[in-house]
């Protein structure tokens, strides 16, 4: 799990401060108020894992494509230094040196890195790795490599963590070490972003297994038949339920559908399926794209949830757009179940007053503690993205509710008022 985030001269954000992430960490705020940008700080990292590019922007078929690092430091000002920070504890079991941690520990371990331009390139400045729970500590700078602050070893790199080129044999094993913890922790990081794929009338399904389904949802389809194949359950404790009965509850619930099903739409040979859904126990099925977009939308969601691997990080941006209010709320209840059975983190961004009434509930009824939560409130004023975490005690009260959070609700209220007085007003007269 992701324990703390830090962006310096990042897009709007001049210094984000080091932000505690919790298993559910929600961004609120209005446009452009900086919300994505932290989560795409940990899209960047992820794809820049085995690049050969001190970061790797993105393009087209990238999780995020940020351009160049004049679009994405802060002003537009080259002449700033970027700074990426992060601290994690990691329980897989990853392939790290016991230099690094003792055997059996959980991997309690923070990383940044400092980038420039220079004559219109990307530069390492610095890199650093600390493990948390035992004493080694890794430094890179002007290539050289300092450990645990003993004589510089000379060591080249190719990316901002650590990464060497497929020439250089005689990097230290506690890098190396480090390296595989980073990759393995980002290997772990999965999301979903606000546009999905449009639904289509029938599925063809090769037989694969995907390990990923894509930030559109492309491969949710795909992803769901693999399951249904291998009787994937829900969890792996002993509740844990079919997948495809797990997502049908939770459509009924929601109020979506009534049920659905994968279905062959000739002969097994021609590997064509069909989602069918069913609007209410009485009506006739139909194919996923002949329902609305809030089912089609909130279907990669569902599927993310219980096909990602347990204790995995899922960043969701605008979970519930095309959600109807009920629906909304009752995405709280998805994320709490899935962060609680399925020891997932989740990070969401989001504009929805009803998850955030929800989750305020289901804290005052004890079903999630304030302390696994991490709300925050993000504004941007003259161009520089502002950040406060939201003061929520354990009944669910938020102490420092930001000033037109979800609106002026209040504001039209009374506003309405008055103009129906004035018009009645109007009427006798």
């Amino acid at each position: 799990m992701i324990t703390h985030i830090q962006v310096k001269n990042f897009k709007s954000w001049k210094d984000s401060g080091k932000r505690e992430l919790a298993p559910l960490t929600g961004f609120f705020g209005t446009n452009s108020s900086g919300k994505s940008s932290l989560l795409q700080m940990l899209l960047l990292l992820k794809q820049t894992i085995g690049s050969d590019e001190v970061l790797f922007f993105g393009d087209g078929n990238s999780l995020v494509n940020l351009g160049s690092f004049r679009e994405v430091i802060h002003g537009h000002e080259v002449r700033n230094e970027l700074y990426l920070g992060l601290s994690c504890k990691l329980s897989h079991t990853v392939p790290y040196n016991l230099v690094v941690t003792t055997q059996g520990q959980m991997l309690y371990f923070s990383f940044d890195t400092v980038i420039r331009e220079v004559e219109g390139n990307q530069v390492i400045k610095d890199f650093r790795y600390d493990s948390l729970n035992s004493h080694a500590r890794v430094v890179w700078e002007d290539n050289n490599l300092f450990i645990n602050e003993q004589n510089p070893i000379p060591t080249q790199v190719q990316n901002c963590y650590g990464l060497s080129s497929s020439e250089n044999s005689d990097v230290p094993e506690v890098l190396t070490g480090f390296v595989s913890v980073f990759e393995e922790l980002f290997s772990h990081v999965y999301y979903l972003g606000p546009v999905r794929v449009h639904p289509q009338r029938s599925y063809h399904w090769e037989g694969t297994h995907p390990k990923e389904i894509d930030s559109w949802g492309n491969k949710a389809i795909d992803a769901l038949l693999s399951a249904s194949v291998r009787k994937m359950k829900s969890s792996t404790k002993e509740d844990g339920v079919l997948i495809e009965e797990r997502i049908s509850e939770w459509l009924q619930k929601m109020e979506l559908a009534y049920s659905f099903q994968l279905i062959p739409t000739d002969s097994l040979e021609d590997k064509n399926y069909e989602v069918r859904i069913r609007k209410t126990s009485n009506s006739a099925e139909v194919t996923l794209a002949d329902m609305g977009y809030g089912v089609s939308d909130v279907f990669p969601l569902l599927i993310h949830c219980y096909y990602v691997p347990e204790g995995s990080t899922l960043i969701l941006e605008q979970p519930g757009i095309h959600l109807h209010p009920k629906a909304q709320a009752d995405l709280a209840d998805l994320l709490i179940e899935v962060i609680t059975e399925r020891n997932l983190q989740i990070l969401i961004e989001s504009h929805s007053e009803h998850l955030l009434n929800r989750l305020q509930r289901r804290i005052a009824e004890e079903k999630i503690s304030a302390d696994q939560t991490a709300l925050y409130f993000c504004r941007n004023e003259e161009g520089i993205s502002e950040i406060d975490r939201l003061e929520m005690d354990e009944f669910g009260n938020i102490a420092n509710w930001p000033e037109y959070f979800f609106g002026d609700e209040m504001g039209d209220l009374f506003a309405m008022t008055e103009a129906q007085r004035e018009r009645q007003k109007r009427t006798e007269g």
